[in-house]
């Protein structure tokens, strides 16, 4: 008989005598469908490395200590990626939060906008002007000036003035957006 032959028989009757204990025992530590994939893995490096050659109590032992620390490896690499899960969705939530805020603050801020808006009618008609191309419009003071037909400075002046009274009188929508 060929040594191929008596190999094969050999690891057919390892396999046999201890494949069902082997799987009991991955199956107390991991699922079954991973208990099978592991100690087919096992029974795989065993041929591989040729330990299905050892004496019975010294392979039985190994085996068990393999599949144990396959049984380990495989519940470590499972928390590994349920932690890397984990930080994903933290930050994910965080980004979420962080769009919310920015949404909520840019709403508060167009609400605070059109309190000064309003607030801006009842300054005198040229301030009024002035601070809504600057303001509203977005107009630079040297375009302002050039529309209205003032001097950069006189234009300066108007939204001085626009200000102050802003100020003054919107203080508690400043109060409310601060807070």
């Amino acid at each position: 008989m060929d040594t191929f032959a008596t190999e094969k028989d050999r690891y057919k009757e390892v396999y046999l005598s201890t494949g069902n204990a082997l799987l009991n025992f991955a199956r107390k530590f991991v699922p079954e469908f991973y208990a099978e994939d592991i100690v087919h893995d096992v029974y795989l490096r065993f041929w591989d490395k040729q330990i299905y050659k050892l004496p019975n109590e010294e392979l039985r032992s190994l085996l068990y200590t393999a599949v144990r620390n396959a049984c380990i490896d495989h519940l470590r690499k499972l928390q590994t990626e349920q932690e890397f899960i984990d930080q994903h969705a933290v930050q994910l939530t965080l980004e979420e939060i962080c769009l919310y805020e920015s949404s909520e603050e840019k709403i508060m801020k167009q609400d605070l906008f059109h309190q000064f808006l309003k607030q801006s009618e009842a300054l005198p008609e040229r301030t009024r002007q002035v601070f809504k191309l600057s303001y509203a419009d977005g107009l630079r003071n040297n375009e302002i000036a050039e529309q209205l037909g003032l001097s950069v400075h006189a234009v300066e002046n108007q939204l001085y003035r626009a200000l102050l009274y802003l100020r003054k009188h919107c203080a508690r929508y400043l109060y409310i957006f601060l807070c």
